[in-house]
């Protein structure tokens, strides 16, 4: 479903999702490298390369896991030309689509694995991210070793465990809400 709330600017703003895959589900850290790959690595992600750098249709698109307790997400979005909201929402589904259906590779895994990874230290470099970092271990119950134990959870991520949780997360019918005036919708 595609829902359009009509405004008279130059630029749609386009949030796109449906149900996602909870911290606590075995394939949770599967469904995080997942989600890095299609849209959550910024600049080396599936969705920005498609959208900004092969068409010029956007400057940012981008996806991400909303850990809720009772009702986790997958959502994304992009904002775009009202012209090209049409296409940027084609090239986004095709990107579903293609990862559900398997299109990864061991290099897909492997460099995924390696920014998650090796980025994460990064995460810990003031006094407010520790404190997020540790409330959130709390409030998702992770134990008191989840900083030692996190970097081998994403290691342990196969290419078996990829394709099936990608499937099971990016297939399906979209929910898209659309703020704008976006041609052909």
């Amino acid at each position: 479903r595609v829902e359009v709330q009509r405004l008279a600017i130059p630029q749609s703003v386009v949030v796109f999702g449906h149900g996602g895959i909870g911290r606590r589900d075995p394939d949770y850290y599967a469904a995080h490298v997942a989600n890095y790959i299609l849209g959550g690595g910024g600049f080396s992600s599936r969705l920005l390369e498609e959208v900004r750098e092969k068409r010029g249709l956007a400057y940012s698109t981008y996806s991400y896991l909303l850990e809720l307790d009772a009702s986790p997400l997958f959502l994304g979005g992009v904002a775009t030309n009202n012209e090209q909201v049409a296409q940027s929402l084609a090239i986004i589904r095709g990107e579903l689509a293609r990862m559900a259906g398997g299109d990864l590779t061991e290099t897909d895994l492997a460099d995924a694995k390696t920014y998650l990874t090796g980025s994460f230290p990064l995460r810990l470099t003031s006094n407010e991210q520790v404190a997020k970092m540790l409330v959130g271990m709390l409030v998702h119950q992770l134990g008191r070793d989840f900083l030692e134990r996190r970097n081998g959870l994403i290691e342990a991520v196969t290419l078996d465990d990829l394709k099936r949780v990608s499937a099971r997360l990016f297939s399906g019918e979209l929910l898209v809400s659309v703020v704008g005036d976006p041609a052909g919708m």
